[in-house]
């Protein structure tokens, strides 16, 4: 008897023991598949980061031509609330290339540059910029050109990028004094050669003018009342520049030098005829106008 309750004790033993074993098995596979929903679902959750990581990078750029040079300035700046780091492959951080209106390339920075090679990093905390600015000095042509910046991200956060989002083109002219190259006018006269002329020697003197087309600096030396005379432009027909005070340092009978900025929307400027501008002073007694200069301003294309 003493024997089979033994052997009904240890059969009950044995079943326990499976069951705990299955129930730890179960936990184990439970464990293990959320630990696999987690890895697809932290998967997942890295590509939407990396999306939001670029959106919160403003790139910004400009591009400045002057007569002597060509300046470029872009930047990167980290709108968003959290930290950045931005990763390079060398220490070269940008480029830019420009093309001209053919599509030819003829100013690259890094060409003919040395970069030092090896990884390099740029952090970017809330509201910081990483700002570029280089100059373009030796253009050899006048006209149409197409400029590209790019930053060369390569990674953020120790994320890789699979395409560079950060690059800017724009259009810019270069005028012709950059070129150095003569600009005429439509009568074929040089228009980068200011043109002079003397005055009536009583109220004006020493008058030089340049530019073109609706576009003029006239320069020169005034001897007037109180230090105060006005200027018209007209073009036979119509008035383009009503009367216009200017003031200078001193009245009569001390000479003052003055500069005079005129410009004529385009849509004005006749195709054919003359611009005429009108330097005169007001009588103080009737107000009439009195020393009145006229200087040919411009002269367009004659009809035949």
């Amino acid at each position: 008897m003493k024997r089979i309750s033994a052997i009904i004790i240890g059969c009950v033993l044995l079943i326990l023991a499976a069951c705990t074993n299955d129930s730890e098995a179960n936990e184990v596979n439970g464990e293990e598949g959320e630990a696999v929903v987690k890895d697809v679902s932290d998967g997942e959750q890295t590509e939407i980061d990396m999306e939001a990581l670029i959106d919160q990078l403003a790139m910004d750029a400009a591009i400045d031509s002057k007569p002597d040079k060509v300046t470029f300035n872009f930047s990167l700046e980290n709108k968003g609330d959290d930290p950045l780091l931005l990763g390079f492959t060398s220490s070269q951080k940008y480029d830019i290339q420009v093309k001209n209106a053919e599509g030819e390339v003829v100013y690259t920075y890094s060409a003919n540059r040395m970069f030092a090679q090896g990884l390099t990093t740029e952090d970017l905390g809330k509201g910081d910029v990483l700002s570029a600015e280089e100059s373009w000095n030796d253009v050899k042509e006048s006209g149409e050109y197409e400029a590209t910046m790019t930053f060369l991200v390569n990674t953020i956060n120790d994320q890789p990028m699979e395409a560079n989002p950060f690059q800017v083109t724009q259009s810019f002219t270069v005028k012709s004094e950059n070129a150095q190259e003569q600009k005429t006018d439509q009568t074929g006269i040089d228009a980068t050669k200011p043109k002079s002329f003397p005055g009536d020697g009583k109220a004006f003197r020493d008058i030089t003018i340049s530019g073109d087309r609706g576009s003029y600096i006239v320069k020169g030396q005034a001897r007037v009342i109180e230090g105060s005379f006005l200027y018209s432009v007209e073009d036979g027909h119509n008035v383009q520049v009503k009367p216009t005070p200017v003031q200078v340092e001193e009245g009569a009978p001390a000479w003052s030098s003055f500069e005079i900025s005129i410009n004529i929307p385009e849509a004005s400027v006749p195709e054919y005829g003359m611009l005429t501008l009108t330097l005169f002073e007001k009588s103080g007694e009737d107000g009439r106008p009195m020393n009145v200069n006229y200087i040919p301003l411009d002269q367009m294309a004659t009809t035949e």
